[in-house]
């Protein structure tokens, strides 16, 4: 006997994966007046780390 590898066709429960949402407005943090910081669904954790820590730079 041949040694080939076995095919399997195996079906997930979940339906396939839709297309990514837009992006929406998740948070808006308003540093003075004049000025404020909008953060979007879908950002990156380290993009996010660095806006917050630039934001409060008092925080640890």
């Amino acid at each position: 006997m041949e040694n080939k590898p076995e095919i399997v066709q195996i079906k997930m429960d979940r339906p396939p994966r839709a297309q990514p949402s837009a992006p929406s407005k998740a948070l808006q943090i308003k540093i003075n007046q004049n000025k404020s910081v909008v953060v979007y669904n879908h950002i990156q954790g380290y993009i996010l780390d660095a806006l917050m820590k630039a934001v409060f730079s008092d925080a640890h």
